[in-house]
């Protein structure tokens, strides 16, 4: 019986199929650097979405701070002011009302 030798002494062959530490180091590399990259971009998402929504804040309160002085304005300049509570402006207000029934005892 002839035994066969490797070509290596260890028992490993050049061809083997497995990886090499090189190898391995460069594809964790690899998907640290991708992984630093999203986390990056989603903070910077983020961050410009609550900077948009203070200033949304911020643009909705002048705005109603506006109206409510638009408002005041229009309402102390008109003449309606005055006539808010005539009954001859209401549509139907110059018309009798009905007297409830009153019991006859």
């Amino acid at each position: 019986m002839s035994a066969c030798k490797h070509p290596d002494a260890r028992g490993i062959s050049e061809n083997s199929l497995g990886f090499i530490l090189l190898e391995v180091l460069v594809a964790m590399s690899m998907i640290l650097g991708v992984w630093i990259t999203s986390v990056g971009a989603y903070q910077r998402l983020a961050l410009s979405l609550t900077q948009q929504e203070a200033k949304r804040s911020q643009l909705r309160k002048e705005l109603d701070a506006f109206e409510m002085q638009e408002y005041d304005r229009l309402n102390l300049n008109s003449p309606a002011k005055v006539l808010r509570n005539d009954t001859t402006r209401v549509p139907g207000g110059n018309r009798s009302m009905r007297t409830p029934p009153q019991s006859t005892s």
